[in-house]
């Protein structure tokens, strides 16, 4: 709701206090800035201390960044307006919470299906973003201003978010629950045959273990020996090309249809109507056996495909024809939510016992690098005279997908299916546990 509930608004509001399509561009960047570095920080606390802790104190955060940017209309400062995206975008980075209590408290198996109605709570709220809209725009029919103080259909969007993260903050202290302690990440399973630690025969017959991996050698393993840069790399594309869709439509539609708050607000519903279709899709197919991650990533490029094509033919030049809008948004909004979720669902079975908070915050450290680049691009870019640029380069980062895929095909499993990372890693798991059986054998009968 946040992110949603603004969108239909911002390029009015920003055109209010003096702004133009850069800053607009800024401004929607901004807040994915200071999310993106407050990732890693809030996954290592979760993963030091009690989860319930960084969560509520970004709840705190967002409210005071919602609050400034609903006082920026009434103070008449664009200054106002970007830092209270910035503190909110502090408090934004509670995202990654989300994605690591699944990842600690879900069986593998189960992580998929979970990850999709976590991301379908989100596409609810983008959802209810553009509707509250609709009932906010009655409040410029009346006039709410006194003094600093203004309230209509562009600042009430900080003002509710305001009143949404402190009522969370509140029910947090009451009804959370801390999931277990951290594993610890000394698991067999990511230790080479030749790196597991003998069995010992002391006085005490007592087993040694091997030192627990550092983080440079568990990003290693993770990132590079289990493919997870490729799902690191899908999360990239995702936010790329969302966020500059996101930025770029309004000013589109703005000048080239004639339409105001209440018709984005509409199309926006309607592109959240796509994205919940994307994530329906995505739970059908993991309940289907015949239906792997891998196939789905296939068919998300597929869609993706056609997406880009009818936006190079048709959606580059000065004016871009309705009905080109609509099916490149379509199918681009189908293909990037329907390849999000089971490319997160793999990743996270990837970690294993390393630290969850951390390498989740990852993932959202690459999804919020994404999120800036796509507002500042498309904020620039649509200062040309033809929106060629803007096309090809979404494009040209779509494509680094499918031309990857085949060098990681067999990788892109689930750690709990049969073969997964023996088969990519050399049998190391199976090797590992059966040396760990064997050893254990011998020093039982010793």
């Amino acid at each position: 709701i946040e992110y949603a509930i603004l969108m239909p608004t911002v390029w009015k509001y920003v055109q209010s206090v003096g702004g133009s399509k850069t800053h607009l561009g800024l401004l929607l960047a901004g807040f994915s800035m200071t999310r993106t570095i407050s990732f890693l920080i809030v996954g290592y606390w979760s993963d030091r201390r009690p989860m319930r802790e960084p969560f509520i104190f970004s709840f705190i955060l967002g409210a005071i960044g919602s609050l400034l940017y609903g006082l920026a209309g009434g103070l008449n400062s664009l200054g106002v307006m970007m830092l209270g995206r910035l503190v909110a975008g502090i408090g934004a980075a509670n995202t990654t919470l989300n994605q690591t209590y699944i990842a600690r408290t879900a069986s593998a198996d189960r992580r998929t299906k979970l990850l999709s109605f976590c991301r379908g709570c989100a596409v609810l709220g983008i959802a209810s973003g553009p509707l509250l809209n609709l009932f906010l725009l009655k409040l410029d029919d009346s006039d709410l201003c006194t003094g600093r103080f203004c309230l209509n259909s562009m600042t009430s969007a900080g003002y509710v978010m305001a009143i949404v993260n402190m009522a969370l903050c509140l029910s947090f202290m009451v009804l959370f629950v801390e999931p277990p302690p951290q594993a610890s990440s000394r698991s067999i399973s990511y230790q080479r045959p030749d790196e597991i630690g003998t069995i010992q025969e002391s006085k005490y017959h007592e087993i040694e273990e091997v030192e627990e991996p550092t983080a440079m050698q568990a990003i290693n393993i993770v990132i590079c020996q289990r493919a997870g840069w490729f799902c690191l790399m899908i999360n990239f594309v995702t936010g790329f090309e969302m966020t500059a869709l996101e930025t770029a439509v309004t000013p589109i539609t703005a000048e080239q249809y004639g339409w105001g708050t209440q018709e984005n607000s509409y199309l926006f519903g309607a592109i959240t109507v796509l994205a919940i279709m994307a994530i329906v899709s995505t739970i059908v197919f993991d309940k289907q056996k015949c239906c792997s991650p891998r196939l789905v990533l296939v068919l998300a490029q597929v869609s993706l495909g056609i997406a880009f094509a009818v936006a190079l033919g048709a959606c580059g030049g000065p004016d871009i024809p309705l009905w080109g809008l609509f099916t490149f948004g379509g199918f681009l909004v189908y293909g990037v939510v329907l390849q999000a979720t089971p490319a997160l669902g793999v990743y996270s079975t990837m970690i294993g016992d390393f630290d969850k908070g951390v390498f989740m915050g990852y993932s959202q450290i690459v999804l919020g690098v994404a999120r800036i680049l796509g507002p500042l691009f498309a904020g620039v870019t649509l200062e040309f005279h033809t929106h060629w640029l803007l096309m090809a380069t979404a494009c040209a980062v779509y494509v680094f997908t499918p031309i990857s895929f085949p060098f990681v095909w067999k990788k892109i499993v689930k750690h709990a299916d049969k073969g997964s990372f023996s088969q990519a890693e050399g049998s190391v798991d199976v090797d590992s546990q059966r040396l760990l059986k064997d050893q254990s054998s011998d020093f039982t009968s010793a």
